[in-house]
């Protein structure tokens, strides 16, 4: 089982990637967290690495078509 302290609060998925949901590094910590702003600032370059990652073999299709409704 991975040491959270040693991985920076980072659990792993079996394929290796970063299991956001399960990553305490994600969390809101009022401590260190004193706004929505810092909290956004400190883990979106982490979160959307982690993202692109598990994304990265997936195949996106953009369909286009006239507005219903």
């Amino acid at each position: 089982m991975a040491d959270l302290e040693l991985d920076s609060g980072f659990v792993y998925d079996e394929q290796g990637n970063i299991n956001i949901l399960h990553s305490t590094f994600f969390n809101f910590n009022p401590e260190t967290d004193n706004s929505v702003e810092e909290y956004v600032d400190r883990i979106i370059f982490t979160f959307s690495e982690a993202v692109e990652e598990q994304l990265a073999n997936v195949q996106w299709q953009i369909v286009s078509g006239p507005r219903q409704g």
